[in-house]
């Protein structure tokens, strides 16, 4: 583990570093040790990086070179990445009729909401005639599974007009 990993929000950059003395870490994580606050700088100027206050109440506090601009970009593109990755309900809308080079191209999409972690519900809606064939609607999911290559979250109801299911894709055996 790198020291210093979680980095607080309210620390010291560059010029608001006081200590005479400092433990400095470089940017790869590999600890110098105690320098003077003048020659942390002055790397930190040599390899156009920031120095960092990680620990203020340590003696000598804990410094760290780091591009903070980019660290902080990283740290909120992770932040966005993990509420994106919550699972969330994805649909797929099938008609009755739908031919076979159409399914494939839904279920192509399908298995993008998938490998990203979303679940999805594929419904189909009956209208008119149609409604006299609920086998064949339901038989229309189960072939857009099988070409989603995915797992059952929900199996198959139906409620009046609306056949439907929900997806999620099948665990990786690692």
């Amino acid at each position: 583990m790198i020291v210093g990993e979680k980095i607080e929000r309210n620390l010291r950059l560059n010029e608001e570093i006081t200590a005479r003395q400092v433990h400095l870490i470089m940017e790869d994580g590999r600890s110098v040790g105690t320098v003077s606050l003048d020659q942390a700088r002055y790397l930190a100027a040599q390899y156009d990086l920031d120095l960092v206050e990680l620990n203020g109440s340590a003696n000598p506090p804990i410094v760290r070179l780091l591009d903070f601009n980019k660290y902080r970009y990283q740290q909120e593109k992770q932040a966005r990445g993990v509420t994106k990755a919550r699972n969330e309900l994805k649909e797929v809308r099938l008609s009755f009729g739908i031919n076979s080079h159409d399914l494939e191209t839904k279920a192509k999409r399908a298995r993008e909401f998938l490998n990203e972690g979303s679940f999805v519900r594929v419904f189909l809606n009956l209208r008119g005639r149609e409604n006299v064939f609920p086998q064949k609607g339901k038989q229309t999911l189960l072939d857009f599974q099988k070409l989603t290559d995915a797992q059952t979250e929900q199996p198959i109801t139906q409620e009046g007009k609306k056949i439907q299911m929900i997806i999620k894709a099948k665990k990786k055996n690692a």
